[in-house]
């Protein structure tokens, strides 16, 4: 038994008749191309998670993109909450009128403005200079609430609705574009272009607004919501106004400091640069109303 045992498994002679050459085909080669199927499959399996995690990752990235895609009317929220970011302020103002001409008149005034976040700001304007129009003021309070005072008749009127046409104090600047509702609650807003720096938005007037312009173009900065750049048309579509504005960040606001206005039309332009201003002084909301707005300014 033992011997047999020997002769099949360790036999010399058994180990000379086969050796793993006398098989070229067998069990080495198949193993081999096993490993090689083996190999193949997990590159497979590699490729197709690389696919799958592709394709989530697309798939986050327009989901994302599609939730926080900015609409107009929330980059004009955006303006107006940059409008309105102070308390209350103060400053001066000078102002250039310029005729076709070139023939040129100036005004000097004083501003106080209260800001709200969430209805309309109150604003007061008296003007210093020239002696034929000092004292005389234009108060704005909320739902479009406007009054004029003129000195000459110590009288304050109201400014009716068919009115907001008029020119302020012989300016390009409406008694409509005095007024301090927010443009949100006035105007819907599309996106028409975009860029790196700046959008741009189309106006168009909501139904039951009293505002002068039916639509307008808007360049808005993405950096700050500020407005660089606004052309203003007629109820004729027809382009009306240009607006250009400079602004420079005053105790932490962007502020408005230089803003030329041209009447298309009339080829008329009114620049105003702004001084001395002051936010979050603490007004008292006694200078907001008809009393107030017929005191006298002070002296130069």
């Amino acid at each position: 038994m033992a011997g047999r045992g020997e002769a099949s498994g360790c036999d010399p002679l058994f180990r000379a008749r086969f050796s793993p050459g006398d098989f070229p085909d067998s069990e080495p080669k198949q193993i081999e191309t096993a490993q090689g199927k083996a190999h193949q499959g997990e590159d497979d399996m590699k490729r197709q998670k690389q696919a799958i995690h592709f394709i989530i990752l697309l798939s986050v990235f327009l989901a994302t993109a599609s939730v926080h895609a900015v609409t107009g009317d929330e980059i004009l929220a955006r303006v107006d909450a940059v409008l309105s970011a102070p308390e209350d302020g103060t400053s001066t103002a000078e102002m250039i009128l310029v005729d076709r001409s070139g023939r040129t008149k100036q005004r000097r005034m004083q501003m106080w403005t209260r800001y709200y976040k969430d209805r309309d700001d109150w604003s007061l304007v008296k003007f210093v200079s020239p002696p034929e129009e000092r004292d005389l003021g234009f108060l704005t309070l909320a739902d479009d609430k406007m009054y004029l005072y003129l000195p000459a008749f110590d009288r304050v009127r109201r400014i009716a609705s068919h009115a907001r046409k008029e020119s302020f104090a012989g300016s390009d600047l409406s008694n409509d574009d005095l007024s301090t509702g927010k443009y949100t609650d006035h105007f819907s807003a599309a996106i028409t272009k975009e860029t790196d720096q700046e959008y741009v938005l189309e106006l168009t007037r909501r139904p039951g607004s009293n505002r002068i312009y039916p639509r307008s173009l808007v360049w808005v900065n993405k950096e700050n919501f500020t407005i660089p750049r606004m052309e203003l048309f007629d109820n004729h579509d027809r382009l009306w106004k240009t607006f250009e504005g400079e602004y420079e960040k005053i105790q932490g606001y962007w502020t408005l400091t230089r803003l030329t206005m041209t009447d298309v039309k009339k080829e008329h332009k009114t620049h105003m640069k702004m001084a001395d201003i002051e936010f979050d002084v603490g007004l008292d909301d006694r200078i907001f109303t008809e009393r107030y707005l017929k005191r006298k300014t002070r002296s130069d």
